[in-house]
């Protein structure tokens, strides 16, 4: 096992431990409220495993110190991300010169990448399609839990704005941790292929 799963695991292993408690009702509290309180948790820990994981990634990435020429071109967007939002609305031709020079620069150096990752605070299936074509991973395998992490989403922001007319129910909490389960092993799968494929290279077919 790569160090870099190893630390994956280390770092969120106390999300499992939450899950299971999620499953017990706390004593004195009405069953409808806790699963109420347990679906925006459940969300939490869906989209804080994806973002700590591509954290510990990147982290992995920068200590490799990579040439722009030497990864493939997802990545290098993903790289320059920042440099991509001075081209919005209209540019002197002195603005552009200036992002070009800024953008040979950034080339020419070794790659750095921000640990900085945007989930639109709706880590829904699209996304998470959004995530996987920007790092290579394959999100066809993600199929059979998207529909149940879109509803966690959709409840949890209906929640979130004061709706009371989500009752959730214990069967659904179930099914939302079962998901989210499955969606962070799948995704932690992803992590390991990338690394061990060393997908972040440019191909040399």
């Amino acid at each position: 096992m790569h160090r870099v799963i190893e630390e994956i695991l280390i770092d969120n292993e106390w999300r499992d431990k939450d899950f299971a408690k999620f499953k017990i009702t706390a004593n004195d509290v009405d069953k409808t409220l806790w699963y109420r309180m347990c679906i925006p948790i459940v969300y939490a820990h869906w989209e804080g495993f994806v973002v700590n994981s591509l954290k510990t990634l990147i982290t992995y990435l920068n200590k490799l110190e990579l040439l722009p020429g030497n990864i493939n071109t997802n990545l290098i967007v993903v790289c320059l991300a920042d440099s991509y939002k001075s081209l919005s609305g209209k540019q002197t031709f002195e603005q552009r010169i200036e992002f070009t020079n800024k953008f040979q620069s950034r080339l020419a150096t070794k790659v750095k990448f921000q640990k900085k990752i945007n989930t639109k605070s709706n880590l829904k299936s699209t996304v998470l399609q959004e995530i996987c074509f920007m790092y290579g991973f394959s999100f066809e395998k993600f199929s059979g839990v998207t529909s149940d992490i879109d509803r966690l989403v959709n409840v949890r922001n209906s929640i979130a704005h004061g709706e009371n007319s989500i009752v959730p129910t214990e069967e659904n909490l179930l099914m939302y941790i079962d998901a989210v389960k499955e969606a962070m092993d799948l995704f932690l799968e992803e992590i390991d292929i990338f690394i061990g494929n060393e997908s972040y290279l440019v191909s040399q077919a």
